[in-house]
């Protein structure tokens, strides 16, 4: 199990993983507008140690984006 995927000492379910990844990914697109090179090697990185593939993750932003979006908007 990855260091990424502990949170506070608990693992993290892959549903929790998804959620995560696609609110990191939906928070820099809103504040940048776009994804660049630098964003998609640290996501990249986060894939990895979440254990996912972005098809999977944009599949669930689609499916999720207006309680995803209001998550970003909450949390800054």
């Amino acid at each position: 199990m990855s260091g990424a995927e502990r949170s506070r000492g608990k693992v993290k379910t892959r549903a929790e993983r998804l959620r995560a990844a696609a609110v990191v990914k939906l928070k820099y697109c809103m504040l940048s507008g776009k994804i660049d090179k630098g964003f998609q090697t640290i996501f990249d990185g986060v894939l990895r140690d979440f254990g996912l593939e972005e098809a999977e993750v944009d599949r669930y932003l689609d499916e999720h984006r207006e309680e995803l979006v209001r998550i970003c908007v909450e949390e800054g």
